[in-house]
């Protein structure tokens, strides 16, 4: 499936980013949560004939900014600090000094670059590479591990809670490729999050009184 140079690269990228989530833990967003990613990018990037090798190495290195998120200047607030953006600028450092980035090509970074910058954006659809990378990561924040991550994740933050449940039916529905929708409803995994969103909104039920 891929050149003996592109199983170099996905073998040493690899490690390269589970050594870092293995130095900067982040909760429900580690190197478990990117290998998912990486299996249901590869799924459908094989079903809609695209790159797989560009799909995958996406899914490696979409959240390698998570490990900055609350590290130092980087914990300020801001549009061009979240996790997305992070990843992307650490992506664009390692491609200038990593010897393993210079095997890929001018166009394979740049494709990379922007899968990885815009996998939150649904609207940024300029490469094939980027919707099945967001479609990937969507799917794996829905069904029973989706609840799992959430709850880990936001802890004791309901309201955050809550609104990361309501943004999972956006999720869904932004869902691109057909592959995608397909093994959302084959695996069926919006039931949990609908459960789970019962669950929630029953404990805000209170009794009414004149």
């Amino acid at each position: 499936m891929y050149t003996k140079i592109q199983k170099q690269i996905v073998r040493e990228v690899n490690i390269k980013v589970k050594a870092l989530f293995k130095v900067t833990p982040v909760p429900a967003h580690g190197y478990d949560h990117v290998a998912r990613v990486v299996k249901n990018a590869i799924v459908i990037a094989k079903a809609v004939k695209a790159n797989i090798f560009l799909c995958e190495l996406a899914a490696v290195l979409h959240d390698v900014g998570r490990t900055l998120e609350k590290k130092g200047s980087h914990a300020k607030n801001n549009s061009t600090n979240t996790h997305h953006e992070l990843s992307y600028k650490l992506c664009r450092e390692w491609f200038r000094k990593d010897k393993i980035f210079s095997l890929l090509t001018k166009e394979e970074k740049i494709i990379l670059l922007y899968a990885v910058r815009y996998h939150y954006n649904n609207a940024a659809d300029k490469y094939q590479e980027a919707i099945i990378l967001r479609d990937a990561d969507k799917l794996d924040a829905l069904g029973n591990i989706g609840v799992k991550r959430a709850k880990i994740f936001f802890k004791n933050d309901y309201l955050a809670l809550r609104s990361d449940f309501r943004f999972k039916y956006d999720m869904y529905n932004w869902l691109i490729t057909n592959k995608a929708r397909q093994m959302a409803n084959d695996q069926n995994l919006m039931r949990p999050i609908n459960e789970y969103q019962v669950k929630l909104l029953k404990k805000e039920i209170k009794p009414v009184s004149l």
